[in-house]
């Protein structure tokens, strides 16, 4: 993690509200921000601490706005000289809704490409990538936003590099993060970022939060993933749950699907960026990840009821795509009592 302070020792960090915001996306990074400098002040003496001056800007100028019952008192950012703006998520209840609500913003989106003419890091969070996204900026950049809008993302922006299990991905000065408290993780990597590793792992202890989460992978739930893709997709997908502690053939799946074989690959291809073969992968560990959490079978009867017979082969795939191994899928996520 790059080290990087200002001559002032003062970082400048502005938190985007508008009209929709999630408030805790406008609230938490502030929290984060103050409990660094008091950190920072505690440092043995000779060092030169950093100070994060952190506050609510607004696109629409000087105002008071009003989110959800909660008032902020909001600067306006064409007055402000800012070493990273954080646009938090836009609060949506599904996808479908989401477009509507990113139209709504304009004026946030005029400033997001405005503001990148400026040497400072713009920090989208959640679904606030996809307003990002609309402005072309991020068109053969990478970029990741929250699991459940991954679908929905790269239907909406082919062009962006989205690494999608990705917890934080940075590509110059554009940075972005995955679902929605993923801004205490960005607001930790700009403490790291700005003022040094040390601090950044001093603020997460007293967060209590873990410092070293990197992908979203654990955390994701194909079965309430939003725009799936494809109608064949979802066909595919309802005959293939029904089979996934069964050995099945590409022929049946397709005639099932009323389409060729040829046609079923180009299909998942386009909406999925998989193979039905690797679908299929997905769906057993997502099958997988429901038996760690929710009963006290043993390893190897779960790797049978997702049509697997050896243990040691299914952890491995069950680790490629979540990123952490059963067991420790189990310790974080299983039954308690």
């Amino acid at each position: 993690m790059t080290m990087k302070t200002t001559n002032e020792g003062i970082i400048r960090i502005g938190v985007l509200v508008y009209p929709g915001c999630l408030r805790s996306g406008a609230v938490m990074p502030l929290d984060v921000f103050t409990i660094a400098n008091t950190l920072a002040g505690i440092r043995p003496a000779g060092s030169k601490p950093v100070q994060f001056e952190a506050f609510w800007v607004s696109a629409r100028g000087d105002i008071l706005q009003e989110v959800d019952g909660l008032h902020f008192q909001a600067h306006d950012i064409h007055k402000q000289k800012l070493d990273a703006l954080m646009v938090p998520g836009v609060d949506h209840r599904d996808s479908n809704q989401l477009d509507g609500l990113l139209d709504a913003l304009a004026p946030e989106q005029a400033l997001m490409e405005t503001y990148l003419q400026q040497d400072s890091l713009l920090i989208s969070s959640c679904s606030s990538t996809s307003l990002l996204a609309r402005t072309g900026k991020l068109d053969g950049r990478r970029a990741t936003t929250s699991w459940w809008l991954s679908a929905y993302f790269r239907k909406n922006f082919p062009q962006v590099l989205l690494e999608a299990e990705e917890l934080i991905v940075v590509d110059g000065q554009l940075v972005s993060s995955g679902g929605v408290t993923s801004y205490i993780d960005l607001s930790l990597w700009l403490v790291g970022h700005f003022a040094g590793e040390e601090l950044r792992q001093m603020t997460a202890k007293i967060l209590v939060v873990d410092a070293n989460r990197n992908s979203q992978a654990p955390y994701v739930a194909k079965a309430i993933m939003q725009d799936q893709g494809h109608a064949v997709i979802e066909r595919a997908r309802r005959w293939l749950n029904k089979r996934l502690d069964q050995q099945w053939a590409m022929a049946d799946l397709a005639s099932y699907c009323n389409v060729s074989q040829r046609t079923l690959l180009r299909r998942f291809q386009e909406s999925m960026k998989l193979s039905p073969i690797h679908y299929v992968q997905q769906l057993r560990v997502e099958r997988a990840k429901a038996l760690l959490e929710t009963t006290r079978l043993s390893l190897e009867d779960i790797t049978a009821r997702c049509g697997y017979e050896d243990v040691s082969s299914f952890s491995k795939i069950f680790k490629q795509w979540a990123q952490v191994t059963p067991k420790d899928y189990r310790r974080r996520f299983g039954l308690r009592f």
